[in-house]
């Protein structure tokens, strides 16, 4: 009778392994599937010819405007970073569609660098009595475009740069070099921000006006 009883055990354990493997694949193929829902998966081609397959994510409308706005993401997954909330993939572009003309265009005229933060820069409600949502005027990018560390890579250990766009999306310009990291941005007033930054280790404010898109003055913090 023992031999029986170890075989029985043995087809159990057996059953019960291969029924944990089929739940655990099913439940990977559902995240991915989740993970990927709404993307298009296209092909790219960068400055040296290859190849690379990128992402463009769901649109959503652009408040107090006619433009919906797009993220396009790097599609290879080994860029990827695993975090508490899934994968997060670098944003390489935006793609904008203006409903109004009926057209599609790009934030950046290539994918070559990454968009490390998008922030919205609005103007302050007229009083503490309005709770109308303010509505962006603009947008701040924090950006990486080189490898300045030389470590083969471009990742957040490399510098950065500041750039701004119109809420269309257009107008995109770079503003400042030899960033360190971004410190938010004050409210807009009279087409005027304020960008907080560090860079080389102190921090700076550059007052902004939108309008030119020209830094009008730098304030650095002293020692």
């Amino acid at each position: 009778m023992q031999p029986r009883l170890n075989f029985r055990y043995l087809w159990i354990v057996l059953i019960a392994s291969l029924l944990a493997w089929f739940v655990w694949a099913m439940v990977q193929n559902l995240t991915r599937t989740e993970q990927t829902r709404g993307q298009a998966s296209i092909p790219i081609s960068s400055k040296d010819g290859s190849q690379a397959k990128i992402e463009i994510g769901n649109f959503e409308q652009i408040e107090g405007t006619n433009i919906q706005r797009s993220p396009i993401y790097l599609a290879d997954e080994t860029q990827a970073k695993f975090s508490s909330s899934g994968y997060s993939r670098s944003v390489l572009n935006y793609t904008f569609f203006d409903s109004t003309q009926k057209i599609f265009y790009l934030l950046k005229p290539d994918n070559e660098s990454r968009l490390i933060s998008t922030v919205e820069l609005a103007e302050s409600a007229n009083s503490k009595l309005d709770t109308k949502k303010n509505v962006p005027v603009a947008f701040s990018y924090l950006i990486i475009d080189q490898d300045t560390n030389k470590d083969q890579q471009i990742n957040q250990l490399d510098l950065k740069k500041l750039a701004i766009s119109d809420t269309s999306g257009l107008r995109f310009k770079v503003l400042i070099d030899q960033v360190d990291n971004f410190n938010g941005a004050s409210i807009v007033k009279n087409n005027r921000v304020f960008l907080f930054y560090l860079s080389v280790n102190k921090l700076k404010a550059a007052e902004v006006d939108l309008r030119s898109q020209e830094i009008v003055s730098t304030t650095e913090l002293k020692p």
